[in-house]
């Protein structure tokens, strides 16, 4: 499965007019596209946009619905699927000059230090193998700033090479599947990525160029990350806010390999699918965390905290502390994460109407509210400072009082 094949299942919002590589944001804002799958033309070239910018979507692409895929996530693990692995030569891409400035690459906003690629998938190996998203600000015709977040794996792997008087090859894919793309947005275990992007799209076949495996995609870049490091920045994240300007490692193209009218895919950054891929896969992991207290019916994470710093928890209440008890653990499982609502089965958490109608019926702030002080929160909350504050509601009904919280409308 490549994104050509999702592209024929998802049917994707086409855009002819001819945009530069500037313009998309604004234009995609103006037409109310911003969240919606769409292939564009970028100065000649096709750019594909939004194929996981949102749950609908997403659900989809893993054959459930909406309100399943927490669930869904926690379980992939159990799937028994093998990776096939073929030669590069069987891959139906051609070798071009490298040459960044014929991809088109884009820049989001005025502000941003440069053009960015947003959705590559970088690949090394040095051991284990890793597969994780990078932005990489473009500074040439063959080098790029790569962002490497310490102490991931992906940095290590860089620092140890460095530390040897090495470079650390890497491939980068860009134009892959979907489901490839959120695995590669996924915390799992070091090496993993590959065994779970396979979980999730049943079934993974990788084409192997030396040392490296790369999956079907639609352009793939081989380079080293050196040990010279530049300025990269600014550049919007997931809040759409500013990060700030970093020194970081420069990474060098050697070889640039393509498909025939080859289909660039780009994330925006701040924009829904930034925040789905960075937020959504934490869900399963609450999900379990959640499971070790009490009994636990779904995961949501918020649109309106970016996806990312605030969750519902559904849970089926037995005793009471339940709730307080999936609120402790929900903030445990995601250190990122700054508040959690945990509601009861007839709440609809995709609705947060419905959410708002438990915490206004079903929360006293003297008892219900719960604040965990002087604890490590996420570098992407300007509120925070060196600790952070989090917080959590149960908005579940008290056992033994069920008959007076019914809803004539829910029954």
């Amino acid at each position: 499965m490549n994104l050509r094949d999702v592209i024929r299942r998802v049917e994707p919002i086409q855009i002819n007019v001819e945009l530069k590589h500037d313009e998309v944001t604004d234009y995609l804002k103006s037409k109310n596209l911003s969240d919606k799958p769409v292939i564009l033309n970028v100065e000649g070239k096709r750019v594909a946009k939004n194929f996981v910018s949102s749950r609908q979507v997403l659900a989809k692409y893993l054959s459930v619905d909406a309100y399943s895929i927490a669930r869904e996530l926690a379980e992939i693990e159990k799937r028994d699927v093998k990776l096939e692995i073929s030669d590069f030569s069987e891959l139906d891409v051609k070798k071009r000059e490298a040459n960044l400035y014929d991809l088109p690459t884009l820049k989001y906003y005025p502000q941003d230090g440069g053009r960015y690629i947003t959705a590559g998938v970088v690949i090394a190996k040095r051991g284990q193998y890793n597969a994780s998203i990078h932005r990489m600000m473009v500074l040439d015709e063959t080098s790029v700033a790569i962002r490497l977040v310490p102490p991931r794996h992906a940095y290590l792997m860089w620092k140890e090479a460095v530390e040897s008087g090495e470079e650390l090859e890497v491939a980068v894919a860009i134009g892959v599947h979907p489901l490839f793309l959120f695995a590669s947005a996924t915390r799992v275990p070091a090496g993993e990525e590959f065994n779970y992007a396979s979980k999730l799209m049943k079934g993974l076949k990788l084409y192997r160029r030396g040392d490296l495996l790369v999956p079907d995609s639609e352009i793939i870049l081989f380079g080293r990350i050196t040990a010279e490091r530049v300025k990269e920045g600014p550049f919007v994240d997931i809040t759409g806010t500013y990060d700030k300007i970093r020194d970081e490692p420069k990474l060098v193209f050697d070889e640039m390999y393509v498909k025939d009218d080859f289909i660039y895919y780009s994330i925006t950054p701040g924009g829904k699918e930034h925040q789905m891929l960075m937020g959504v896969p934490y869900e399963p992991v609450i999900y379990k965390f959640v499971s070790n207290v009490c009994k636990v019916k779904n995961v949501i994470t918020t649109p309106g905290s970016c996806h990312y710093f605030h969750c519902i928890v559904q849970i089926e209440k037995k005793s009471e502390g339940d709730a307080k008890n999936a609120i402790l653990a929900a903030l445990a499982a995601n250190p990122s994460m700054k508040g959690v609502v945990v509601v009861d089965s007839d709440i609809d958490v995709l609705d947060y109407k419905d959410v708002e109608f438990a915490v206004a019926t079903r929360f006293q702030p003297d008892k219900d509210f719960v604040v965990v002080r002087g604890v490590r929160g996420s570098s992407l909350d300007p509120s925070a400072e060196n600790t952070t504050s989090k917080w959590g509601i149960d908005a579940t009904i008290p056992l033994g009082k069920e008959e007076k919280f019914r809803r004539i409308n829910k029954s």
